[in-house]
């Protein structure tokens, strides 16, 4: 966790700096709030107990930076102009619901931040939104744009930007693709994380994004389009990889991080949200279980198991294509 919290430094500057002093109370209200809640609640829970209090409760997580690190990567997943009221009770509601009702560190199911950032979402969507659509132009992400034509290239921005998020409307932390893949290859060198689960999720996007581009017959700008805008890095670096939410075999993990770009590019390709990355994390995360369980699950890959994924594979691409044929 202190290794994420130092990969994840240059983004927060870099948040700051360009947004300004909107991003850092943002930033404040989102680990002060998960921070704060998990203290109260492990107080409470000793006073029912009969314990003593303590200033420094044993349970409190602050120390190994977890919970530090969740309000950190909720609060870059949040637009700049997020109310902080708001900010504040996705924390809230995240924190306890996706992790103290379950045990506390390491018991959860659900990664944290995602949990927080999509109750943000589908409670006040209005209010925290990626896109501005009064003029279908002004303040809309390069997914926004995708998503209303959908085969048709984003010209408002070029490629640099949305790669350098320098200048680019968004989250607080998604926007920088560059600053993202510091982060990771730090976490690389630290062996800090299971490289498969990115490498995975963003092939399996640009795998099925690809497909899409042959079977419509536009041009490489698509997948690319897909890689390097919205929350798809920052999900696959820092949100995919959490050990507690994740699956413990590496043949777990790849089917899991399958599963993260399957359903990340079919809400972004046919639902009517721009981005799918935190929607596909709390539903991967739900499968995560089965595919820990012991009688099925192994440590390696057999040649039995490799035919059937490649199957999988095979058919979700043509699936996609058929699908895409529809689409605008």
């Amino acid at each position: 966790m202190p290794d994420v919290a130092i990969a994840l430094s240059p983004l927060v500057i870099f948040a700051i700096t360009q947004h300004g002093l909107s991003a850092l109370w943002i930033l404040l209200a989102a680990v002060l709030s998960m921070v704060l809640t998990e203290y109260l609640f492990y107080q409470v829970l000793d006073r029912l107990d009969k314990k003593p209090f303590k200033v420094k409760n044993d349970r409190f997580t602050l120390d190994n930076y977890t919970v530090l690190v969740s309000g950190l990567i909720y609060g870059l997943t949040l637009p700049d102009s997020t109310p902080l009221l708001i900010t504040i009770i996705g924390g809230v509601v995240g924190v306890f619901l996706a992790k103290l009702v379950f045990g506390g560190m390491g018991q959860n199911i659900f990664n944290i931040a995602a949990f927080a950032r999509v109750f943000v979402v589908l409670s006040f969507g209005a209010a925290a939104a990626y896109v501005n659509f009064v003029d279908e132009t002004a303040g809309a992400t390069a997914l926004g744009l995708l998503m209303m034509e959908p085969f048709t290239k984003v010209e408002t921005y070029s490629f640099w930007t949305m790669f350098s998020g320098i200048g680019l409307p968004g989250s607080l932390g998604e926007t920088s693709g560059l600053l993202i893949l510091v982060g990771g290859l730090y976490l690389l060198a630290r062996r800090s994380f299971d490289v498969f689960i990115p490498l995975v999720y963003v092939g399996t996007v640009f795998v099925l994004s690809t497909a899409v581009m042959l079977q419509q017959g536009i041009g490489f700008w698509y997948p690319l389009t897909h890689i390097i805008s919205g929350g798809l890095l920052f999900g696959a670096v820092f949100m995919a990889t959490d050990p507690v939410t994740a699956p413990i075999t590496r043949p777990g993990r790849v089917y899991f991080a399958f599963g993260l770009g399957v359903i990340t590019f079919v809400i972004r390709l046919f639902g009517t949200l721009p981005e799918g990355v935190v929607f596909a994390i709390l539903i991967m995360n739900m499968f995560v279980p089965a595919l820990d369980y012991a009688r099925w699950s192994n440590s390696r890959f057999t040649v039995r198991s490799g035919l059937i994924f490649a199957a999988v594979v095979a058919l979700t691409i043509l699936s996609v294509m058929v699908g895409a044929s529809y689409v605008g």
